[in-house]
């Protein structure tokens, strides 16, 4: 599905900041001055290391916690203050959040049939019983499950049918933006490439948009339109996959790439990981600004580190 970039985005996040306050003298700033928008019908991957920051945003965004500073635009209007009834509404029922752990965020009490209706249930989406088991089981069909599997709980099912049962949980509202955090991260690689394609058929069908948060960064290449990258709570780099595949510009972002292993055993035996120390490499994120390399790239540096980075010797990802 062709994303237009010239009409309004469906969110918009300027200058996120999300601070937890440990102790009197001593605060994680998690998340600092993070901004980016997700167009309809998109998707927009974010990456990084573990303890980036990456789901943080995702509940921060989804308002499963209360941003810090900045500000959130989703569907039109303002999410990250304090929101009338209508406004609260309207994101439950259009952003959904797919967890990382499927049998951490699935009810073990609960039947699937239920788990997935709960959203139907609470927002009143069907006219009687019928209705909702109609949708139910329509749905499970949508993710590759069969209908009798609705009787049945968590527990009687593999990891990766759990997952399809969190992504139907989410489906079933019909969102226009799906949060993904990191789906894929807990299941086998055969049952990872099932459930990403899934997604993507299903995006394809519904026109519903996602931020795909992951670490692995060959998955989120085959699956995202646009990648930012994320470190120690900064938004390092942003642009379409191909910008940031083809002309990295960061040293961080040169260094995740780096490390993806070729399939070519040619290519792997001469590959040379860079490596890359934010202590040690005299960086200071918080002094970055956002510079234009093209189209859709930018970077956030310095002036000085712009002009170093970009005289670099060019990387060529295999």
């Amino acid at each position: 599905m062709a994303v237009n970039y010239n009409q309004e985005p469906l969110l918009k996040v300027e200058g996120l900041k999300q601070y937890f306050k440990v102790s009197k003298s001593f605060t994680v700033k998690a998340v600092d001055n993070v901004s980016f928008e997700i167009y309809p019908g998109e998707t927009y991957g974010l990456v990084g290391e573990s303890g980036s920051g990456k789901s943080t945003i995702g509940r921060s965004v989804i308002r499963l916690y209360d941003p810090t500073a900045g500000t959130i635009r989703f569907n039109g209007a303002e999410i990250s203050g304090r929101m009338n009834g209508e406004t609260r509404k309207m994101l439950r029922n259009q952003m959904q959040m797919i967890f990382q752990d499927p049998m951490a965020s699935l009810n073990p009490r609960k039947k699937v049939q239920d788990i997935i209706g709960e959203g139907l249930d609470i927002h009143h989406h069907y006219k009687n019983l019928e209705e909702r088991s109609e949708q139910i089981r329509t749905i499970l069909k949508k993710v590759g499950l069969a209908p009798e599997h609705a009787s049945r709980y968590p527990h009687q099912f593999s990891g990766g049918q759990r997952q399809r049962v969190g992504i139907a949980r989410a489906l079933i509202m019909n969102p226009k933006l799906i949060i993904a955090d990191e789906c894929i991260s807990a299941l086998d690689v055969s049952i990872q490439a099932q459930v990403v394609n899934l997604m993507k058929d299903i995006q394809q069908e519904t026109g519903t948009a996602y931020m795909f948060i992951a670490h692995d960064l060959s998955m989120v290449k085959y699956i995202s339109d646009r990648i930012g990258v994320l470190h120690l709570g900064h938004l390092l780099e942003t642009g379409t996959t191909d910008e940031i595949f083809s002309n990295p510009i960061h040293p961080y972002t040169r260094s995740l790439l780096s490390a993806i292993p070729s399939p070519n055993p040619v290519i792997e035996k001469k590959r040379v990981a860079e490596s890359y120390d934010y202590k040690s490499s005299g960086i200071d994120y918080s002094l970055g600004t956002s510079h234009l390399v093209s189209g859709t790239h930018y970077v956030s540096c310095t002036d000085e580190e712009f002009d170093r980075w970009r005289k670099a010797e060019p990387f060529h990802y295999n």
